[in-house]
């Protein structure tokens, strides 16, 4: 569940349903809730919660690295993991009533507008954005088919949150109390405060609809799982339209003047994405200047500090950008650097073939999850017990 909950795409709640303890963990919360405690409802959210958040504190750095390393991967990784969790839904409403088709579109339809209609945030993540992104990441512990990374992928607070989940582990490890206090007021505690107001009104809202409404609500799931994986196809270019927010020159106007780079490794190897983004930028109201451009290597120390001076952006594109590096550049004190890490995710033979792999292993990995629910005849469809 806690790895889930890191991957966007992948819903923790799917991983629970798999294993058919999605009924017994709707109802602890649902009770947790509502203030009535029982051992056993405190023992299966302890065990739960208490797994998950371990996860996610120890695995965030490496998932943001491989995010970073082999985008195209990992992508299709995720689409795989997302439809393994298909059949498990189908099960369930077999056989397909027209109603049930009727859901499962309508929960398509949803996700085909949060994946093509949202554009993500062009401000600056704030306490407000974080709450937010905590009642968004509550959805994928509640909800199977709903993954809460993959909301904050497409609002643009993925990367935030998981850059700052990161770094709060680094500041354990290192013992920096200041750091910790930062990020606990800043990150943890609005993050932390919308996942309760989002796991509240979610878990009571679920167990109702599942008690009154099993096989519409089940339908419902199945097509806000399909529809998951519209937005994760594994070679779209990196998205750089945060980027006008940078500019300088016109204050009064934010987002208009003078937008000024400097590039790492993107010059030779990029393939020309770099510059299609760029070209997408409106140019009536942006200047682009190219301050400096460099092959080879990562952006390092001395980079940043020339990067602040000139208050220009850094792209690093398929290089290898140190953690000193990153943290000089988030510095609010000194001031802070946009750095912007962008994989390489150029189509290619080679590439295509190992992403299809990926998305055949991810799919055989959630599958064989689902196997084990266990099995029950399925139910008769609203429309049959009633008659009509």
């Amino acid at each position: 569940m806690g790895l889930a909950n890191l991957i966007p795409g992948v819903s923790g709640g799917t991983m629970v349903l798999a294993l058919g303890l999605y009924r017994e963990f709707i109802g602890a919360v649902s009770e947790i809730t509502r203030l009535r405690f029982t051992w056993r409802s405190l023992t299966v959210l302890a065990i739960l919660f208490g797994l998950a958040a371990a996860t996610i504190l120890g695995l965030a750095g490496v998932i943001e690295f491989l995010l970073e390393a082999f985008r195209p991967g990992m992508l299709a990784l995720f689409v795989g993991m997302t439809l393994g969790g298909a059949p498990m839904l189908y099960r369930q409403l077999r056989p397909m009533s027209f109603s049930s088709v009727l859901f499962a579109g309508a929960g398509l339809a949803l996700m085909a507008v949060i994946a093509f209609g949202l554009q993500p945030d062009l401000r600056t993540p704030g306490w407000g954005w974080f709450f937010a992104a905590g009642l968004v990441g509550s959805s994928a512990m509640i909800l199977p088919g709903i993954s809460g990374s993959y909301l904050l992928l497409v609002l643009g607070l993925y990367l935030p949150v998981i850059s700052g989940i990161s770094d709060l582990r680094a500041a354990l490890t290192e013992r920096d109390l200041a750091q910790l206090i930062s990020i606990g007021f800043t990150l943890v505690l609005p993050v932390g405060l919308g996942i309760a107001a989002g796991v509240v009104v979610l878990s009571n809202l679920l167990k109702y609809f599942l008690e009154n409404f099993e096989r519409p609500t089940t339908a419902l799931l199945l097509g806000l799982l399909l529809g998951a994986v519209l937005g994760l196809y594994p070679f779209q270019d990196t998205s750089l339209e945060k980027l006008p927010r940078y500019a300088v020159g016109n204050a009064e106007r934010p987002g208009e003047g003078e937008l000024r780079i400097m590039g790492f490794g993107w010059e030779e190897s990029s393939g020309g994405a770099i510059e299609r983004q760029l070209g997408y930028l409106p140019s009536d109201q942006l200047e682009v200047e190219i301050l400096e451009t460099v092959t080879g290597r990562g952006p390092t120390l001395a980079d940043v500090e020339a990067a602040r001076a000139a208050s220009a952006v850094i792209i690093a594109y398929d290089v290898r950008v140190p953690r000193e590096v990153r943290r000089e550049a988030a510095d609010r004190e000194a001031g802070r650097v946009p750095l912007y890490i962008v994989p390489d995710t150029e189509l290619t033979v080679p590439r295509a073939l190992l992403a299809l792999l990926l998305m055949a292993g991810g799919f055989a990995f959630t599958y064989s999850i689902g196997r084990m629910e266990k099995k029950r005849p399925p139910q008769p469809d609203e429309n049959v017990r009633s008659g009509q």
